[in-house]
């Protein structure tokens, strides 16, 4: 049986990774809603139906109601939140196990 060693910098480059690509899957979803809001959703508020909330999109104005007002929200804010944790595990990835940067004279030898 083969035993499975655990390298550490690779967890935490595939956590980086991960996270920063859920995070933008995330806000490319919210904008995706927000333009789906915009075709979907009355011009005009309707108290009634509760579609009180207004949106502006890109100079056009909707009204949603309160539940997609804060699902939109939430869902932009927690996608910002999980990419800047993906930035910050990367940083701290290349801070602790990047290569360290090489000296300009190194820099000019190679390109000759």
């Amino acid at each position: 049986m083969r035993r499975v060693t655990l390298n550490i910098e690779k967890v935490w480059k595939w956590t980086a990774v991960t996270l920063a690509i859920i995070g933008l899957g995330g806000w490319i979803w919210s904008a995706n809603l927000t333009f789906a809001y915009q075709a979907r959703l009355p011009r005009h508020a309707d108290p009634t139906t509760g579609n009180v909330y207004p949106l502006n999109v890109h100079g056009i104005v909707v009204y949603q109601t309160r539940d997609e007002r804060n699902f939109l929200d939430d869902l932009q804010y927690s996608s910002i939140a999980v990419f800047v944790a993906g930035l910050l595990t990367g940083a701290i990835y290349k801070k602790r196990w990047g290569k360290p940067p090489a000296p300009p004279w190194l820099v000019e030898s190679r390109k000759r």
